[in-house]
């Protein structure tokens, strides 16, 4: 397969929205009542940073990344009596060699930037968790060196605590996706939903003038040349029945969504998971 990076470099330019004022290197996790947590996941060169324990509930996780590749905050959720090491030999050993993803593990979503910061929000339930940056190349995938670290999500779920309604939801199924209304100019809260039987991800990129959804799914099928498009936002896998929110800021222009995940080795992009749509 080609390097897993390839495939991110559609929305490589817009993904990270830059924060000159955050505070780089310092993992925050500030619990206030009634509120939402929030946490960071910081990345340099020589370090990933993200916190051991996180409160379960909606959390908001914010990646801060400090060089100059893409890189991931990803969380994946383990079924009882896996520990993080395992899950790391087994996604390494998969990766390399094209097998199965180990059964056991689930895909809980999360983030994806630049040199920058970018964020999602997940609800996550109590459980053994392990953060991973899925980017890098088949062969050496970063969490197959120092970005992965294994959390604990305690307590319990606080059902009087809830998202704002969002502003449009995709729907992602193993064929497409839909969406239930038109995305509009300006601020977007957006929930995605993973309504099939495998893991997907949602991308969304604005067309280059001139540019249409077939030149897209040309530069996947070969990756030559420059990008027809620049990305606005992406999530990382997201597994069967769940879902994430982003918060995306949209200008007036023509734009794609599709998906990029490849668990059976074909992007699914390829096979005709891609729509466009026009903000006005």
């Amino acid at each position: 397969m080609k390097f897993i990076a390839q495939v991110y470099i559609l929305f490589m330019v817009l993904i990270g929205c830059k924060d000159q004022n955050s505070k780089v290197g310092i993992i925050k996790s500030e619990l206030e009542t009634g509120k939402i947590e929030k946490v960071t996941v910081s990345i340099t060169e020589n370090s990933f940073e993200a916190p051991e324990n996180v409160p379960a509930g909606y959390v908001d996780i914010s990646l801060v990344n400090q060089t100059n590749e893409i890189h991931s905050a990803h969380l994946i959720k383990l079924e009882d009596g896996y520990s993080t090491q395992q899950l790391i030999k087994a996604y390494v050993d998969s990766s390399r060699t094209g097998g199965a993803r180990p059964s056991w593990m689930i895909h809980r979503g999360g983030v994806i930037s630049e040199n920058g910061k970018a964020n999602v929000t997940l609800l996550l339930e109590p459980g053994n968790y392990t953060w991973v940056c899925v980017m890098g190349s088949d062969t050496e995938p970063h969490f197959a060196g120092i970005e992965h670290k294994g959390v604990v999500v305690s307590g319990r779920v606080d059902d009087q605590i809830e998202l704002p309604k969002p502003d449009v939801t995709i729907v992602m199924t193993d064929e497409n996706h839909q969406l239930n209304s038109k995305i509009k100019s300006g601020s977007q809260a957006i929930d995605v939903v993973n309504s099939g039987s495998k893991y997907h991800l949602a991308a969304i990129s604005k067309l280059n003038p001139g540019a249409t959804q077939k030149d897209v799914i040309n530069w996947f099928s070969t990756f030559a040349g420059p990008p027809p498009a620049k990305g606005v936002g992406v999530t990382s896998a997201i597994g069967q029945g769940l879902s994430v929110r982003l918060n995306l800021n949209f200008e007036p222009g023509s734009y794609v969504l599709y998906c990029m995940a490849n668990a059976e080795g074909t992007y699914h992009i390829l096979e005709g998971a891609i729509s466009t749509f026009t903000v006005e």
